[in-house]
């Protein structure tokens, strides 16, 4: 998840996303739920989560706790003992990389991929020694359902860098200057008044043309039923090493999402200059079309995947 400003009319407007929004996040933890029918880890899960809370219900906690009004018994010393948790959500690679490692540029030892390590480790019973990270397995069976979700959002592991001299273009940083982030796509802006911006068209706008009319157990029981797993979506090796793999197929996705973006003009900073840097960009028109099958995709293979990680943790 990242915080910017972006410009709305004659002030600003302060925009808060995280990946998929709660639909999509809903969606992964619903098709997860269906593919967990009769077995051990379904039991498991229930054993961990309050009575009639669901994956679903579980997989937006970690957005939940980001609102600052927002309140449970549990949230206080998740808050407490992880200040910075609104950074988990995401890794900072640049799209064009090829794979995610923990050495790559924009990779930290608590981004979203190394967060969801952890939080198979305690699943499993288990910790990062000497990481400091203290989770209950609750709190690291709500986030990691929500970060499975996030990881198939592409614009939560892979990261757009413009160019801060000479044309504008999209640029792999290199060195410590010539380039400047875009958070994400959260300051990548278009429609009347640079209103949306391209990580909240992929959060909320793509999810929502692709749901059309139906609900989240409608489109999730749909999911299940009409698409066949990719060979692929099965991950291989040690459970451990699963969600650096989702986070290298994510930075494909990534580049399928700025195929065709156009960066238009460099707009500078909101009024309220809460965001030092925003750029106008224009998508193509096919854009809507090409992100159907994507979102589909994407949502499918998460709760997938979710599920998969869940049977492997308790078989």
């Amino acid at each position: 998840m990242y915080v910017v400003a972006v410009a709305a009319g004659i002030g600003a407007l302060t925009v808060t996303v995280g990946a998929f929004g709660e639909a999509g996040h809903r969606i992964v933890g619903t098709v997860a739920e269906l593919r967990l029918r009769n077995t051990r880890a379904l039991s498991e899960v229930r054993r961990i989560l309050r009575p009639n809370e669901t994956l679903a219900d579980a997989a937006v906690w970690a957005d939940e706790i980001k609102d600052p009004v927002y309140e449970d018994t549990e949230t206080p010393l998740m808050r407490l003992n992880h200040p910075a948790h609104d950074t988990y959500h995401y890794a900072n690679l640049p799209f064009q990389a090829d794979r995610y490692s923990l050495t790559a540029t924009g990779a930290r030892s608590t981004d979203i991929v190394q967060m969801s390590r952890e939080c198979i480790r305690v699943l499993k019973g288990g910790s990062r020694a000497g990481s400091g990270l203290v989770l209950s397995q609750r709190d690291a069976l709500r986030l990691l359902a929500h970060f499975v979700g996030d990881m198939h959002q592409p614009l939560h592991v892979a990261n757009t860098f413009v160019s801060a001299i000479g044309p504008l273009q999209f640029v792999d940083p290199s060195g410590p200057a010539g380039w400047r982030s875009t958070l994400g796509g959260n300051t990548l802006l278009y429609g009347p008044e640079g209103r949306f911006n391209l990580h909240s068209y992929w959060d909320s706008h793509a999810v929502n043309i692709t749901m059309r009319q139906d609900d989240v157990s409608t489109f999730a029981t749909r999911l299940v039923s009409e698409i066949t797993p990719a060979p692929a979506w099965t991950a291989t090796g040690d459970v451990d090493g699963w969600p650096e793999q989702w986070a290298t197929e994510a930075l494909s996705v990534a580049k399928e999402v700025h195929r065709g973006i156009r960066l238009i003009s460099y707009l500078g900073p909101d009024e309220a200059k809460r965001t030092a840097h925003r750029w106008s960009i224009e998508q193509p028109r096919d854009y809507d079309e090409r992100a159907r099958p994507i979102i589909r995709q994407q949502l499918a293979a998460g709760g997938y995947r979710l599920a998969g990680v869940l049977k492997s943790i308790w078989p």
